[in-house]
């Protein structure tokens, strides 16, 4: 044999080394969805099924801020998983933190939102634009005064689909233990985004505490944790 084509085999034999050891999973996955697609179908043969399914809800939020007009990262599949894996944990983090704020202050307070109606706003420039005025019943069956209240109230329709929220209602004015409230508020309409509600169809009303002040300046706030929700949904995956 003679050297140079020793060389050549040689030469050949650690570009197929350098090609298995850089293979799919440590190259950036592409960003059109036909190269995605083949690409991962490539990587997926050395993933577990656990870490499949990861990857498959890694792209469903990749979609998600593409959809958006954000850019689309160069991101490799162990990176991928990696990122979907702290997300999905701070997910559940903040949920699990929601929830145990949530029945504290549940147990505290009862809030009810009743006689929902569609109404002229006379409020409104030009006057006589729709709204919809509802009423908040709140009652304090805890035993500390409650100095100051945010509700957040969801409207959803007879499906639950979202259709309304007001994040953060303040209702004012000290309540003591076993003191109930009646609070009469308007939602403004708008016919783009509230056609469900102007049609005057059936819906689903909830509402639950995001802020309780109570005398002392003791407080429970199950709004930060939605917050924090909201904020890892629209962090950026970089």
């Amino acid at each position: 044999m003679t050297v140079t084509r020793f060389d050549r085999i040689v030469g050949a034999a650690f570009l197929i080394a350098l090609a298995v050891s850089c293979g799919p999973k440590d190259k950036p996955i592409p960003a059109e969805p036909k190269a995605r697609s083949e690409f991962v179908s490539a990587a997926a043969t050395k993933l577990t099924p656990d870490d499949r399914k990861l990857l498959d809800r890694f792209f469903t939020r990749l979609d998600a801020q593409a959809a958006g007009g954000a850019a689309a990262a160069k991101i490799t599949v162990p990176r991928a998983l990696e990122l979907q894996r702290t997300y999905e944990t701070q997910v559940t983090d903040a949920q699990r933190n929601l929830q145990k704020l949530l029945e504290a202050a549940t147990a505290e307070l009862v809030i009810d939102v009743r006689d929902a109606t569609v109404v002229k706003d006379e409020k409104t420039r030009p006057a006589g634009d729709k709204a919809l005025r509802y009423v908040v019943n709140v009652n304090n069956r805890g035993q500390r005064i409650v100095e100051k209240l945010a509700v957040r109230v969801e409207f959803r329709d007879a499906s639950g689909k979202y259709q309304a929220a007001i994040p953060n209602l303040e209702l004012s004015g000290s309540l003591r233990p076993g003191e109930a409230r009646r609070s009469v508020q308007m939602l403004p309409l708008n016919a783009q985004r509230h056609q469900y509600i102007l049609d005057g169809k059936p819906l689903q009303i909830s509402a639950y505490p995001t802020r309780i002040v109570y005398a002392g300046g003791e407080n429970l706030e199950p709004g930060k944790e939605l917050q924090a929700m909201e904020s890892l949904h629209r962090a950026k995956i970089e």
